[in-house]
């Protein structure tokens, strides 16, 4: 099972965290929490989608990033192998 962090960062906040929310998730890829992620911008928000390895791992980032005026949800994606 592999879990997704959503994460958004609205325009009037983008300035101040943008840089905050990277280096949270460059220390959850650093731990191995993190396997990837892609960021994207759309009228002044900040959007990423990571990957993490456990549930675990998307809660202990989860809990960085709540700590912020940011919109974060951690998912679980299912799927079937051939």
């Amino acid at each position: 099972m592999i879990y997704g962090i959503l994460l958004n960062i609205p325009e009037k906040h983008a300035t101040k965290y943008e840089d905050l929310i990277r280096r949270i998730i460059g220390e959850g890829i650093a731990r191995g929490d993190i396997l990837s992620f892609t960021e994207a911008r759309y009228k002044g928000d900040v959007a990423f989608v990571m990957l993490a390895r456990s549930r675990r791992a998307a809660e202990k980032v989860y809990q960085q990033l709540k700590e912020h005026p940011i919109h974060v949800k951690v998912i679980e994606i299912e799927g079937k192998g051939d």
